[in-house]
């Protein structure tokens, strides 16, 4: 819904976005647990089976009498990519409405940046030079390069070092400057918890200890070094 309304959609659209991305997978419920949990690679019949998610989500919507064809359109689509090589009709290009590609690229995002059976997440900086690579083959261009100013590389709950060696995690956006957002400092040089955490903006180039400038080095990935950035209060 951020992204759609990033995109300038209209407040009707935004929500059908947001419906369909609560309820694209709810078809998972009819697939069996041992394959979702499974850690490994997927076999080719494992895969078809887990495929058929997309039809189940549509057959248990399609059941409830007048529900939003659009929203159903979308979520029918959210597997389908812009080089033809997703499912389940190998939709490809502008046979592909909007809504569902950006449907898909969210989905594809969430899923890096989240724990899964077979993968650790990785930090949305990885995240997004993933998808960066997927520009035109997977996602159209323009679209990566929405998305990506929208989320920018250090979204709200992204853990970062700083050059300090502090470990902080960015609180507020900066709609100018990306690569300077506003951030609460966790833990000391040495990793140790700073007992009266603080923020830093990085927006106005404060000083470390030795003189340098502030600036993230990296960013890392979700619950590293034991912290949850759902423990603090990022509103």
């Amino acid at each position: 819904m951020v992204f759609a309304r990033f995109v300038g959609m209209d407040a009707n659209l935004v929500r059908k976005l947001g419906l369909a991305g609560l309820l694209q997978d709810i078809g998972k419920v009819q697939i069996d647990y041992e394959i979702l949990a499974k850690a490994g690679p997927l076999d080719e019949r494992e895969f078809e089976h887990v495929r058929e998610h997309v039809a189940h989500t549509l057959a248990m919507l399609n059941r409830r009498e007048g529900f939003d064809p659009e929203v159903l359109s979308i979520i029918a689509a959210h597997h389908e990519r812009f080089d033809g090589t997703g499912y389940p009709r190998g939709l490809k290009g502008e046979g592909i409405s909007l809504g569902a590609e950006m449907a898909g690229l969210v989905d594809t995002y969430c899923a890096m940046t989240r724990d899964r059976v077979y993968c650790a997440a990785v930090s949305s900086q990885s995240a997004m030079e993933e998808l960066n690579r997927l520009r035109n083959t997977r996602f159209r261009d323009a679209l990566i390069d929405q998305f990506l100013q929208c989320i920018g590389l250090y979204p709200i709950g992204t853990l970062v070092e700083l050059n300090s060696g502090e470990i902080a995690v960015v609180i507020q956006q900066n709609q100018v400057r990306r690569l300077q957002p506003r951030v609460l400092v966790l833990l000391a040089p040495d990793k140790s918890v700073e007992r009266f955490a603080r923020t830093l903006d990085l927006l106005m180039l404060p000083q470390t200890p030795t003189g340098e400038t502030y600036r993230i080095q990296r960013a890392l990935p979700p619950n590293a070094y034991g912290i949850d950035p759902n423990d603090f209060y990022l509103g």
